[in-house]
Order: C-alpha cells, then structure tokens, then sequence
C-alpha cells in the first residue's frame, strides 16, 4: 500500500468515525476536517482528479482542501484544550490566517498560470515557462502554511498532554503531534526539492527529497487521523473498563509473586482470570488491597521500586 492509499484510508475511516458526533452535534470540526482532508487524498488520485476536473483546476482545489482541513484541526484542537474564555482571539486569528493562505495560493496559481507554469483551463502551459517563479511560490505558499500550522498545532498538543487524565487523550493528542512533525519534515523536503529545482542546484538530491516528501506526508496522513480518533474512543473504553483489564494484565505477574496466600480472598480468582470478567474493576480493587496487605504484612520490603510504581500507577484508575 502506497502512503496516499494509506492515508485517504486513515481519512475516511475518520470520517465514519466522526460522523455520529456529526449527527448528534448537528456539526464537528473534526468530521468536517477530515472530510476535507479525505476529498484531497482522493483528488491527488491522477484518475480521480483527471475525471473530475479538467484544465489544471485540480492543483489549487486540492491545495486549498488541505489548507482548510489543517486550519479546522488547529480550531478544533483549540476548542477542546484552550479556556473558553481564551478561545475567541485564538481562533479568529487562525481563521484569518488561513483565508489569508489559501488567497494567496490560489493567486499564486492564476498568476502562473497566466504566465503558462501551470496548465488551467484555456491557458495551456508553456514548456519554456515551466521552471517558473510563480510555480514556486504557489508550492511553497502551501507548503509554508502547513508547516506553520502543523507547528502550532504541536505545541498546543505537547503544551496540554500532561494535564491530560485520560490515557487514550494523551496518546491521542501526542499522535497528532507526532503526525504534525511528519509534516513540517515533508513540507520541509517540499520546499528544497523546488528550491532546487527553481534554481538548479541540488539537482541531484531530488528524487531522495521527492521520496522523502511522499514518505513523511504519507505518515502525516496516517498519523493525523489516527490521533484525532483515539479521543472518540474515551467512552467506549470507560464503558468496557479497558484501562482496568490493562492495570489487571500488567499486576498479575506482581500478585503472584508477592501477594500473601493467608491474605488472598480466593486464590484462583488471579488478576489475569479478571481481564476477561464482568467486572474488572472490582478485581482490581481486590488485587491491589491484597498486594498492598501483603506489603504492610512483609514490613514494607516485599515490593521492589518499579512494582511500588505499578501498584501506585494501578491506583489512578480509581481516580481518573
């Protein structure tokens, strides 16, 4: 699977996922950019693109997708980790700085288009034009705004992780960022390749820095979705208790070694035998007080540092 097969997948398995929230919100930022994001895997398709538009127009309108798509992720990051009361400006000025973005790129493209860099519809391309000014500024227009973007919405991220309670927000929204730093590694690979190309060094390196795109925006496509996904899932995972399964699997190896048999409510009822139960939770109450019995019984020297760490990591379920 190439990367763009990989992420127009990722991006419309968001879009599904978004669409209840959609439903029940009557509007979500993510769904919308995620459907952004996924009409412009599609459109990057030579046959998708080449049915459905004609003259060119496919460049600027997949351009123009991304740049929304981006911008409505940096919104929505926002609203979900920034004070109300702290939203307002925030997200005036991104919604500003993407219209101001996306304006000049499509300007960009007209402009070289007119000048014959770039085919459109009655303006056919001129060979001698095609190493053009006007093609680099409308690739790097867009090119820079993502990397712009991308950097915000990472900072944002890694900034609220650590207050974050829920493992799957953590992960989730470290995702994002890890697929943001993909992206300015694209983008960044993007601009020298036409760099290089505008001004005829490096030529060379090309084809590394044309892989190198592909690659690290094929990840970001993948990475991206996946990230905005894992918060969704919260409530599935409260509801089937998925953390207590998970804290059960990991102290099993702990209560069999250190948990006191005089101290053990029923000594075939493991934490292991709990991951598959009705009620993990419960389980798990019981296998800590019996490790930690088994603890004060021995004198406090039963657990070695990394189960002491485990056992107080187990406890946060009962808090979180």
């Amino acid at each position: 699977m190439t990367p763009l097969a990989a992420a127009t997948a990722a991006l419309w398995i968001l879009v599904l996922t978004r669409l209840g929230p959609f439903l029940r919100k009557r509007g979500d930022l993510v769904f919308f950019a995620a459907l952004a994001g996924a009409a412009a895997a599609v459109l990057m398709a030579p046959a998708v693109s080449d049915t459905v538009f004609a003259g060119g127009a496919a460049v600027p309108t997949v351009g123009s997708l991304i740049m929304l798509g981006l911008g409505l992720v940096r919104a929505a990051i926002v609203r979900a980790v920034v004070l109300p009361a702290h939203q307002a400006p925030v997200l005036q000025r991104g919604l500003l700085q993407t219209a101001a973005a996306m304006t000049a790129y499509c300007s960009a493209y007209a402009c070289a288009a007119i000048v014959g860099a770039v085919p459109l519809r009655g303006l056919p391309a001129v060979p001698e034009a095609q190493v053009d000014v006007g093609v680099f500024v409308f690739t790097t227009t867009l090119s820079i705004y993502v990397i712009f973007a991308a950097v915000q919405i990472a900072l944002v991220c890694l900034r609220y992780v650590p207050q974050m309670a829920s493992g799957l927000f953590r992960i989730g929204f470290t995702t994002v960022a890890v697929g943001c730093g993909s992206a300015v590694a694209g983008m960044a690979a993007n601009v020298l390749r036409e760099a290089g190309d505008l001004t005829s060094l490096g030529l060379d390196a090309g084809p590394a820095l044309e892989a190198s795109f592909e690659w690290f925006a094929g990840c970001a496509g993948v990475l991206l979705p996946l990230g905005l996904a894992l918060p969704s899932l919260t409530r599935w995972a409260d509801a089937w208790q998925v953390y207590e399964r998970y804290c059960l699997l990991r102290l099993d190896r702990v209560w069999r070694r250190a948990a006191d048999t005089n101290l053990v409510m029923d000594a075939l009822t493991a934490p292991l035998s709990g991951v598959v139960s009705r009620d993990p939770r419960s389980r798990l109450h019981r296998a800590l007080v019996e490790i930690m019995d088994s603890e004060l019984a021995a004198g406090g020297s039963l657990l070695t540092s990394s189960e002491s760490r485990l056992v107080k990591k187990s406890e946060e379920a009962f808090y979180a």
